[in-house]
């Protein structure tokens, strides 16, 4: 027995017995009686259908193509914004005074976040600011109150004196800024410029109780024969004896120092005579 045809042309061509399980369709006579069973014609429907859907699909997306970089979410919130921006606009033009008021309006709101980091950002960098300063005087002071110290035990300065040694020396002492020496400041009633040592040999006669008193009742100071509590070339101590041996035990530099605090000098042959 021959196999059936999905399609005859005509419905004599239709087996004999058959032809119940046939309809007519553009008048061709289709198989159409089976369950499940999809003719050619079927299928090119599907066909086409499909055929259709894609190129639909790729004329969208061809349309959207400039559009692929919009986000969707702000898209429809700067489309929601048009009514507001078109209520701003009266008899054809920009009210510029709501305009700016509105933009002014949004800039505040968007600026707000970033000026509370900023100021965060500004509080924290002060903060350091001060603790950095606070360190760095501390350690300034540290240094200033170890170049005191070792001059100091240097001088045999009495250690119940040391206290007040080095408050003294914090007040009138410096850090200079070009080489780092610690030296006295200006202005401060002792020579500007020296450093501990020095500075210790100038204030002698002004504070001879720092130094251990000699057998004698005299001040010995500064380690003993080395060291003087008077300065030799002011009028009330002219000494040139005393002069020369500041010279030879502390150097030509501090001798110049205590002849300049003096109001003398080296070689001077009399005191400064003092006003009447």
């Amino acid at each position: 027995m021959a196999l059936l045809k999905a399609l005859y042309d005509t419905k004599d061509d239709i087996p004999d017995g058959f032809d119940t399980l046939y309809a007519e369709r553009d008048g061709k006579f289709e198989l159409t009686e089976v369950e499940g069973f999809k003719t050619e014609k079927d299928v090119s429907r599907v066909q086409e259908a499909l055929r259709k859907e894609k190129g639909d699909h790729k004329e969208t997306k061809g349309k959207l193509a400039a559009w692929h970089d919009l986000d969707p979410e702000e898209t429809r919130e700067a489309l929601d914004k048009i009514p507001e921006l078109e209520a701003q606009v009266g008899d054809g033009k920009i009210d510029e005074t709501k305009m700016n008021e509105l933009v002014e309006g949004r800039l505040k709101t968007r600026m707000a976040p970033i000026e509370r980091e900023l100021a965060t950002a500004k509080k924290d960098l002060g903060d350091a600011v001060v603790i950095n300063d606070k360190f760095a005087e501390a350690d300034s002071r540290r240094k200033i109150h170890d170049s005191i110290r070792v001059a100091a035990t240097d001088s045999k300065i009495l250690l119940t004196a040391m206290d007040d040694a080095l408050m003294l020396g914090e007040r009138i002492f410096e850090i200079r800024e070009d080489d780092g020496a610690i030296v006295t400041k200006d202005n401060v009633g002792v020579t500007p410029g020296v450093k501990a040592p020095d500075w210790l040999a100038e204030i002698q006669d002004k504070r001879p109780h720092w130094w251990e008193q000699s057998a004698g009742g005299g001040a010995g100071g500064a380690g003993g024969s080395g060291g003087f509590t008077e300065n030799p070339w002011t009028p009330e101590h002219w000494n040139i004896t005393k002069q020369g041996a500041v010279v030879t035990s502390k150097g030509m530099e501090t001798a110049e120092r205590m002849a300049k605090t003096a109001g003398s000098s080296i070689g001077a042959t009399s005191p400064k005579k003092t006003a009447a």
